[in-house]
């Protein structure tokens, strides 16, 4: 049997669907699962063994002219129909995924219900985007293809060379074992969600303070301005800095941390499928779709309002440096 799963959006989505993807294989063995992710995002599950092949859709699609557009949407189409899927399971509603779902001749088409072309697939599965949490979300649309339920944790697998370069990093950065690595990632996608950025610079000043800690800042796309104004307001020799271009070397250091601290975005995910301690910062309004893991995760949440541009600053406010740091000492004891 040939699979393609498609999970066209970011990060913190592609890893909560691993659970869905390891119950896939459980089920079919030795079928071949074809991953179609969004352009720039291949590398997030290229490790997962669950995972054969992964494809990639470039959006940037949309700002082609017409004619290049359509040329393009055809071929993409025609590639995807040579693959001769017998399944097709779009984890996420959209005219787009509805069509190639349809032209590509599988037989068995799977995806929510709630969309215009809904008549394109023939299991239809009753959850919608923001109404439950995206774990069993995303677990409920592939379990209406295996018929189980699907239960399994997330995961995120690191390889041996990806490890070896994390060591060496930290090896030249002067990080031994015995130091008390916390990882911090202070941006997000949307401004609202981003914990204003002397807070974190107040809180790395007073987490130096405990023994043997040393501070990894990593900086997603888009995020070096933010970073390296927090680094040189800091000016420490135990802080560290790591502008991220590689999602997978990017988790080899996560791993090595004791504790990793971000607002509400993919390295959060990241860190809990890593299994490494994790202090989210999270938008109270987000915790019914996105606040799903146990404490046995190790997964802390601490909750703010959000500040709107009309109020000022857009950013995640209403969170004390002093809790977040009480939370700190608290989750380094443990």
């Amino acid at each position: 049997m040939k699979i393609l799963v498609v999970n066209t959006k970011f990060i913190g989505d592609l890893i909560l669907s691993t659970p869905g993807l390891s119950a896939l294989r459980e089920k079919n063995p030795d079928a071949e699962i074809v991953l179609l992710t969004r352009k720039g995002y291949e590398g997030t599950l290229k490790n997962n063994p669950n995972v054969n092949r992964i494809i990639s859709f470039d959006y940037g699609i949309k700002k082609k002219n017409f004619v290049k557009r359509v040329v393009d949407e055809i071929n993409f189409i025609r590639s995807i129909r040579s693959e001769n899927f017998d399944c097709v399971i779009s984890l996420l509603p959209g005219d787009r995924i509805a069509f190639l779902a349809w032209f590509s001749g599988a037989k068995i088409r799977v995806a929510p219900r709630k969309q215009a072309f809904n008549f394109l697939f023939n299991i239809l599965v009753d959850v919608e985007e923001d109404s439950i949490s995206y774990l069993n979300y995303y677990n409920k649309l592939i379990s209406a293809f295996t018929k189980e339920p699907i239960n399994g944790k997330t995961e995120f697998f690191v390889t041996t060379q990806d490890e070896v370069w994390a060591d060496e990093f930290l090896n030249k950065s002067n990080v031994d074992k015995n130091d008390l690595l916390i990882g911090i990632h202070p941006g997000a996608s949307e401004p609202t969600k981003i914990w204003p950025s002397e807070n974190y610079t107040e809180l790395i000043h007073k987490s130096l303070s405990i023994d043997k800690a040393k501070i990894l800042l990593i900086a997603g796309p888009n995020e070096e301005k933010i970073v390296e104004q927090i680094y040189n307001d800091v000016q420490n020799n135990d802080l560290l800095f790591y502008n991220s271009n590689n999602i997978n070397l990017t988790a080899a250091l996560i791993k090595k941390c004791k504790l990793f601290i971000s607002n509400d975005t993919g390295t959060r995910h990241l860190s809990v499928a890593l299994k490494t301690p994790v202090i989210a910062l999270m938008p109270e309004d987000n915790k019914k779709c996105w606040n799903f893991y146990e404490d046995s995760d190790s997964h802390f949440v601490i909750t703010g309002k959000r500040q709107f541009p009309n109020e000022g600053l857009p950013f995640l406010g209403s969170i004390s440096v002093e809790k977040v740091f009480d939370k700190v000492r608290e989750v380094l004891k443990r």
